[in-house]
């Protein structure tokens, strides 16, 4: 993953103003509006737009504003995209992310083998700050298999 800030400082700079502002639409709710400035953002990036650190953060935006309108379709790719690019294994957001939308989608496998991913690098802290019931599907399914 390459960085912008050497290369491309001010477009780095418009890019982190524009995700922080979709962010704010998207903290209060405003979740078609703030995906017009995660769009935006990544429109922005240089191709190829995946060898960005920058691409796994407005992926991940991307992904969390289509799970909280409930389009987990929408939601799949771009949270594909967030692990694909992530700069580091220790991540385990994107994972869990992933998991929660095959979680949704009901692929249960998908969902299983990702958030075994996290559990198996962070154990239960590694689902710290999402919803429980992850940590309990996950557990369940778990179960399920051994």
């Amino acid at each position: 993953m390459k960085d912008l800030t050497p290369e491309h400082a001010e477009l780095e700079q418009e890019i982190v103003e524009t995700v922080e502002v979709g962010n704010v639409l998207d903290e209060t709710q405003q979740h078609e509006q703030a995906l017009i400035y995660y769009d935006q953002a990544w429109g922005m990036l240089p191709e190829p737009k995946l060898e960005w650190e920058m691409a796994s953060w407005i992926a991940s935006c991307q992904a969390n504003a289509y799970m909280d309108l409930g389009q987990y379709e929408l939601a799949k790719p771009w949270a594909e995209i967030s692990l694909q690019t992530r700069s580091t294994d220790r991540n385990t957001s994107p994972l869990i992310d992933l998991g929660m939308v095959c979680m949704r989608l009901e692929q249960h496998d998908e969902a299983y083998s990702y958030l075994h991913q996290a559990y198996e690098y962070g154990k239960e802290r590694a689902f710290q700050g999402n919803p429980r019931e992850v940590l309990k599907y996950y557990k369940e399914e778990r179960a399920k298999r051994t």
